[in-house]
C-alpha cells in the first residue's frame, strides 16, 4: 500500500517536473529579442519622430547624421529580429511546444520561407527589391500571424492573454483587409469602397490601441515591495515622458501633428483637432511595457518585449522590416500563452507579482 502511494507521488512529481521544463522552454525570451526591441524603439524615435520633427528646421549635417543612425538602428532591429524569430520557429516547431502537427508544419512552412526572403532583402541593395516581392512578404507575414495566434489560442491560457492574442489578430487582419478593399474597390469603381475600408481600418486601430490593456491585465505589481515601487515609479515616468513628448511635439509642429503621428505610428482614428489624445493610449502602452519588462516572471517579460515591438512597429505596418517586428511580437505572445498554459496548475492562473 505504501509503495503504491510512493510510486503515485513520484509519478505526479515527474509530471510536474516535465511541465515545468516545457513551460520554461517557451517562457524564456529568445536570444537577441531585447536588442531587436531596443533597436526598433531607437528607429522609431530617430527615423520616424526626430527626422520628421527636424525636417526644414535643422541643418543638413544634423539630418544626415540622424538618417545614418536611424538606418543603423533599423538594420540592427531587422537582423536581430531574424535571429529571434528563428529561435521562436524552432521552439514552436519542436515537440516540446506540444502543438498539433498541422500547426507546427504550417508555422514552419510559412516562417522558414519568410525569414530567408527578408534576410535577402536586408542585405541586398534596395534597387533589387521588387514591389511584387514586398507583396509576397506581406502575404507570408499575415498568414504566419494568423497561424501563430491560432496556435496560441489552442492552449487554454488566461483570459487576458487570450484577449491580447485576439486583439492582435484583429489589428493585423483589419489593416491588411482595409488595404485590399481599397485596391480592389477603386479598380472596380465601387462607391462604398472608402466607407468599408475605413470601417476595417478604424476597427483594427481600436484593437491595436487596446492591446496594452490586455497585457496590463496580466501584470500584478506588489507595490509594497522595493521592486514593485521601482516598477510603479518607472512606469509612471515612462507614461509621463510619452505624454510630455506628445505635448512638445504638438506645440512644435502645430497643425502638422496628424501627418507626423501617422508617419510614426500610422494612427488616424481620432479627429485632427484631437490627435493630442493619442498621448493617453501611447502613455498607457509605455507604462505597461515598463512594468512587464521589470517583472520577475519570464512570461510577463516576454509579453513586455512583444508589446514594445508592436508599439515600435506601429499599426498595420507595410515595410518588410516593420512586418518582421510585428511577426516576432506575435510569436512572443504565442510562446507566452503556451508557457502559461503549460505551467504547473498552481502557477497557471496566478503569475507571480513583480
Amino acid at each position: 500500500m505504501t509503495e503504491g502511494i510512493d510510486s503515485s507521488v513520484a509519478a505526479v512529481a515527474n509530471v510536474a517536473t516535465v511541465d515545468e521544463e516545457r513551460s520554461s522552454y517557451v517562457a524564456a525570451v529568445p536570444p537577441l529579442t531585447w536588442m531587436s526591441a531596443a533597436a526598433a524603439l531607437a528607429d522609431l524615435v530617430i527615423a520616424r519622430i526626430l527626422l520628421l520633427l527636424g525636417h526644414g528646421a535643422w541643418s543638413n549635417e544634423a539630418l544626415a547624421a540622424l538618417d545614418k543612425w536611424g538606418g543603423f538602428a533599423s538594420n540592427l532591429a531587422v537582423v536581430s529580429a531574424l535571429v529571434a524569430l528563428s529561435f521562436c520557429l524552432v521552439s514552436l516547431g519542436s515537440s516540446r511546444g506540444r502543438l498539433p502537427i498541422s500547426a507546427r508544419a504550417g508555422i514552419a512552412g510559412f516562417g522558414w520561407i519568410l525569414v530567408p526572403i527578408i534576410a535577402l532583402m536586408t542585405f541586398l541593395p534596395r534597387a533589387w527589391t521588387r514591389p511584387e516581392l514586398v507583396v509576397v512578404v506581406a502575404g507570408l507575414a499575415h498568414a504566419l500571424i494568423l497561424l501563430l495566434v491560432l496556435a496560441g489560442l489552442h492552449w487554454k491560457s488566461t483570459k487576458a492573454i487570450v484577449a491580447t492574442l485576439i486583439l492582435t489578430l484583429i489589428a493585423a487582419l483589419s489593416g491588411v483587409t482595409s488595404m485590399i478593399v481599397t485596391m480592389v474597390g477603386r479598380r472596380a469603381y465601387w462607391e462604398h469602397t472608402d466607407r468599408l475600408a475605413n470601417a476595417f481600418r478604424w476597427s483594427g486601430e481600436l484593437a491595436y490601441l487596446l492591446i496594452p490593456l490586455g497585457v496590463g491585465l496580466t501584470v500584478s505589481i506588489a507595490w509594497r515591495e522595493a521592486r514593485g515601487k521601482a516598477a510603479l515609479a518607472l512606469s509612471g515616468l515612462a507614461a509621463g515622458v510619452v505624454a510630455a513628448g506628445m505635448a512638445v511635439w504638438s506645440e512644435a509642429v502645430g497643425s502638422d501633428l496628424p501627418d507626423l503621428v501617422y508617419g510614426a505610428f500610422r494612427l488616424e482614428l481620432l479627429p485632427e483637432q484631437h490627435f493630442i489624445l493619442y498621448a493617453i493610449p501611447l502613455g498607457i502602452g509605455a507604462a505597461v511595457t515598463v512594468a512587464a519588462v521589470l517583472s520577475r516572471d519570464p512570461i510577463r517579460r516576454q509579453l513586455g518585449a512583444a508589446l514594445l515591438l508592436l508599439l515600435s512597429a506601429g499599426y498595420a505596418p507595410r515595410s518588410p522590416g516593420t512586418l518582421l517586428l510585428t511577426v516576432l511580437a506575435v510569436a512572443l505572445l504565442t510562446r507566452a500563452a503556451i508557457a502559461n498554459a503549460q505551467a504547473p496548475r498552481g502557477e497557471k492562473r496566478g503569475l507571480s507579482p513583480i
